[in-house]
């Protein structure tokens, strides 16, 4: 097996704030501090979205925030991290979303994430009002956006939320809009109009991609320790963080998103999994340096 590639996804998008947890990151300072504990603690790969500094919550102005993560980043004692930075938090305004997009693939991250379909949202998510609200990724935005991250050497993460999604990326595979070797990313969130955190599931999942693709998986709260030891023992890659659960054990709430990062490692080590640093996670998904 490849050595395992572990992503630290920090901070979340509009549903994580220290409304949820204390110890989520909100500054600036706070989310580079982050990404040195996440590094050392054995993660090659950090998935952000911007925070407002007091509260936690998503910023209202996401791309001069996100700017600044890759800068501090790249300064820090965790230079060598894969950043990959998201297209799916902070939608404020849908009429410039295109071209706010073509200015986040600039910041010189390594990768972004891409929606591979359109969701339902629900009441059960925290805000009421988004229940009849789709969150929109039509085809021929993701066309679009790929483009945009393929003009500026950003590799796209599929996100693929369900089954059929996975079809989606190889019909635009055939197309020609995205380009083999694919790396994508399977969430797990059941409830949130995702396929659910199931063993099977995954291993249907990973059946139905090309052996050359790269996979990673997320799955929230109390799954996520679940679906990476078998993504572990499967193979593919693994996705912790605060975006996904905020525990690190019934009750106990992770103090860091190092603290989930650590836990991972463990399993790896029992279960004989090495794991990559950012150099080797590099070769294994293709990247520059």
């Amino acid at each position: 097996m490849e050595k395992l590639i572990i992503t630290a996804a920090l901070t979340g998008g509009e549903f994580i704030s220290r409304a949820q947890t204390p110890y989520v990151p909100g500054s600036v300072d706070e989310v580079i501090e982050e990404c040195v504990k996440c590094r050392k603690a054995g993660a090659s790969v950090v998935h952000l979205h911007a925070k407002e500094a007091e509260t936690g919550g998503a910023a209202q102005d996401p791309n001069p925030v996100l700017k600044e993560y890759v800068k501090r980043i790249r300064e820090s004692e965790a230079s060598d991290l894969i950043i990959n930075i998201t297209t799916g938090g902070g939608r404020v305004d849908p009429e410039k979303m295109d071209e706010i997009m073509k200015e986040r693939v600039t910041f010189k991250q390594d990768l972004s994430s891409l929606n591979m379909g359109s969701l339902n949202l629900w009441e059960d998510m925290g805000l009421p009002i988004l229940r009849n609200v789709i969150f929109g990724n039509p085809v021929n935005t993701i066309v679009k956006w790929a483009g945009f991250m393929y003009e500026n050497n950003v590799k796209p993460e599929l996100e693929i939320y369900d089954t059929g999604q996975i079809n989606t990326a190889k019909r635009l595979v055939a197309e020609g809009s995205l380009k083999e070797p694919l790396h994508i990313q399977f969430v797990m969130f059941g409830g949130l109009s995702c396929m659910s955190p199931d063993l099977k599931t995954l291993i249907y999942c990973v059946d139905q991609i090309p052996k050359n693709w790269t996979w990673s998986v997320c799955a929230p709260g109390r799954f996520e320790m679940q679906i990476a030891t078998g993504a572990i023992l499967l193979g593919g890659h693994v996705r912790v963080g605060m975006e996904d659960n905020i525990y690190l054990e019934k009750g106990v709430l992770a103090k860091s998103n190092a603290e989930l990062v650590a836990k991972v490692v463990r399993i790896a080590k029992e279960l004989q999994r090495p794991v990559a640093e950012p150099d080797e996670a590099r070769k294994i998904l293709g990247l520059k340096k």
